[in-house]
């Protein structure tokens, strides 16, 4: 029996006979199929895991905060509309209006849940993994297809995008969509195609402003200057595209005028985005040019040698003149980020709005260069030090409950070199890879995050209010709240400047969240409590090798308290 493996150089497949395993032609095809759908069941499975995690503080926490209080009008204005945005019973201008308004629709569906939150934004995640695909299977090979998108959804940031969930999870889906669709209407001119870029740009608007513009326009651009399909322009099909989004907008622009006049439009279209370019935007920070180069190769985790050398063989290419099968993945990503290091303001979840471009490049080095020693070598270094990471802290972070995802781990490596010797490097090296990435995602949502989780002190206290059935005429923070606090507690949890005001509320039942400073300040004013229950705090979101250490971990908490009087 004859068989064969396939690889892929840009924009066409190649078959090369398969070498004999001991003795013998296994036919993988039938395999890689059956291990590529397990891996996308895996991958279900993994943010299925995470789906109930408690929502992290800050952004997350808020924007989940702002979800809920949409249902309720004792929080904001009686006369309020699903228009109109505020928090803490305050006008809100900051992010679009999407992530809220499909957040609020999804609490009204099945409740108020971590995992209804985060519903609709890791439906979008999964649609940006598709979108992936049919992007990359426009210019490339089914195997190459399926590698881009395995890497998009196999990626750390990924498993975080659909864990921390915030605007730029919706962005992400809905730029590689409009990217994909409008590719596809440049390829095919379906007319569904333009009106599915232009709803994809809308809602990639509505999650995050200009960039859901920008991001599709620069990759899109960038290919028909570069491949020089001029035509393209001469289709007066395309101008309808800004019409439909434009008609897409008016629900929110209306919104904005009603609730913030012509400021409300400036701020949306200028100041949020561009603003952080010109320095009109008040954020800013300290962060450097090079903010971003140390943030992508973590993101794309475990793939980072084959991202990083998709950038260069792909730019090689295009300095030796040689033509690319497509330039939108190329320039998309690299005009994106250039543009977002430039900002004054920077986080490391900026980035993902690219990741899944980033994704094209690294499958094409993948089929390209899975050869090379070099980088195959480093590439499983790579793997094999998260899955020491993932032992580590299984065994010596939280050992707590450990042992079952630490036997998990050593039957993933025993079960990993063993298909590396039965299939070959060549046959193997993705399987393995996915299959390890997955098990130490399983293990980081089923493990850490839950021990973690526990020591985000806001939502510990809100969810204790919650418990206790303690209403905002009971419970206080005293100089000290939180997203998560309020959104535990279902309500703006009111704040307490000092010990005086806290004297001036004070009866049977009052419960105050403070810290050390406020609960020593309280027991200066006389005010003892009946009961004190200790919680520790750490911010989840700068995770350091303070917390991970036990030894360290008791410094790195401060401690807060629930003060029953």
């Amino acid at each position: 029996m004859q068989c064969y493996a396939v690889w892929n150089a840009p924009g066409r497949a190649i078959n090369k006979p398969l070498e004999p395993i001991n003795g013998q032609v296994l036919h993988l095809r039938p395999m890689q199929k059956a291990w590529h759908w397990a891996a996308w069941v895996a991958l279900l499975l993994v943010v299925a895991v995470g789906a109930p995690l408690d929502v992290m503080q800050v952004d997350a926490a808020q924007y989940a905060r702002m979800s809920l209080h949409m249902l309720d009008h004792a929080y904001r204005p009686a006369d309020a509309t699903w228009l109109e945005f505020y928090d803490r019973g305050e006008d809100y201008l900051d992010k679009p209006p999407l992530l809220f308004w499909v957040s609020a629709s999804s609490f009204k569906l099945f409740g108020v849940h971590n995992w209804s939150y985060k519903l609709p934004s890791i439906l979008f995640a999964f649609l940006g993994v598709y979108s992936t695909y049919r992007f990359a299977r426009l210019y490339y090979s089914a195997e190459v297809a399926r590698t881009a998108a395995l890497m998009f959804g196999t990626s750390a940031a990924f498993v975080l995008m659909t864990n921390d969930v915030r605007t730029d999870t919706i962005l992400t889906a809905s730029v590689i969509t409009a990217i994909w669709l409008g590719a596809a209407w440049m390829e095919q001119r379906r007319i569904w195609q333009w009106a599915g870029a232009a709803f994809a740009i809308a809602a990639a608007m509505l999650a995050k402003g200009p960039m859901g513009l920008m991001a599709p326009l620069l990759a899109l651009g960038s290919h028909v200057l570069l491949a020089r399909r001029w035509k393209v322009l001469l289709d007066a099909r395309w101008m309808l595209v800004p019409l439909l989004v434009a008609l897409l907008l008016v629900p929110m622009c209306v919104g904005l005028y009603q609730q913030h006049g012509m400021h409300g439009f400036r701020f949306y279209f200028w100041e949020q985005s561009f603003g952080r370019l010109t320095g009109e935007n008040f954020w800013k920070d300290d962060s450097t040019f090079l903010f971003f180069t140390h943030e992508l190769p973590w993101q794309v985790l475990p793939w980072t040698v084959f991202v990083l050398a998709g950038v260069v063989i792909s730019l090689r290419d295009v300095l030796r003149r040689m033509p690319l099968p497509e330039y939108a993945s190329l320039f998309g990503s690299l005009l994106v980020f250039l543009a977002l290091s430039r900002s004054q303001f920077k986080l490391p979840h900026y980035l993902y709005v690219v990741l899944p471009l980033f994704a094209v490049l690294g499958a094409r080095a993948w089929h390209q260069l899975k050869e090379v020693r070099v980088l195959r070598g480093i590439h499983l270094a790579i793997v094999f030090l998260l899955w020491a990471i993932a032992m580590a802290i299984v065994t010596w972070s939280f050992p707590q409950g450990g042992l079952p995802y630490a036997a998990l781990l050593v039957v993933t490596a025993i079960l990993g070199v063993w298909l590396l010797r039965r299939w070959g490097m060549d046959a193997a090296l993705q399987p393995v890879t996915v299959g390890v990435f997955l098990v130490v995602a399983f293990v980081l949502n089923a493990h850490f995050y839950p021990h973690l989780l526990r020591f985000q002190a806001p939502a510990m206290a809100g969810q204790w209010a919650a418990r206790e059935g303690l209403g905002p005429e009971k419970f206080y923070g005293l100089r000290l709240g939180g997203t998560a606090l309020d959104f535990y507690a279902g309500y703006p949890v009111p704040w307490l400047s000092d010990g005086q005001e806290a004297a001036r509320i004070m009866q049977p039942g009052v419960v105050i969240y403070t810290d050390d400073p406020g609960l020593q300040e309280l027991l200066g004013e006389g005010m003892v409590p009946k009961e004190r229950i200790p919680l520790s705090d750490y911010p989840v979101q700068l995770l350091g090798i303070d917390m991970l250490d036990p030894a360290q971990r008791p410094s790195a908490l401060s401690q807060h308290y629930l003060l029953r009087y």
